[in-house]
């Protein structure tokens, strides 16, 4: 949230880039609920590489909550398949509306890495490799 998305759209222009979406209002599930509605394909994130500031994990578990990430998760949790061993804290997080968030860019798979070494040389550290495009199941999320 403290850096701007400028650089990294600009980094993006020389990746064979399939989406991009900034994430906002809708948390990072409901923006990859927009990417994957009516699609062919579906989307799969792995938890542990998500870079998320630890403060998050604590306000969340006191319940500090926006209103907002209840509401994304009643709009959109229906197309999401969460590993049982994932608890709420960790849901409302995912689902959980920043104004200013980061960028979540689908990119062709031979490209990822060198487009996440850029981000990482150009624009942070925090940048991360978090999911892959799934066959199946299509128009769905899971989260591992």
């Amino acid at each position: 949230m403290a850096t701007l998305n400028r650089e990294a759209a600009e980094i993006m222009k020389d990746f064979p880039v399939h989406a991009c979406t900034d994430i906002t209002g809708f948390g990072l599930l409901g923006h990859m609920a927009e990417m994957v509605s009516d699609s062919t394909v579906g989307l799969g994130i792995l938890v542990d590489r998500i870079p998320i500031m630890p403060e998050a994990f604590k306000f969340a578990a006191m319940g500090l909550v926006p209103g907002g990430a209840h509401k994304n998760r009643e709009f959109r949790e229906a197309i999401v398949d969460f590993s049982s061993s994932l608890d709420n804290v960790f849901r409302d997080i995912l689902f959980d509306p920043p104004t200013s968030g980061g960028l979540l860019i689908c990119v062709a798979e031979e490209a990822a890495e060198n487009l996440l070494r850029r981000l990482k040389e150009k624009v942070s550290d925090r940048v991360a490799l978090i999911g892959q495009v799934v066959a199946e199941p299509k128009g769905r999320i899971w989260v591992r």
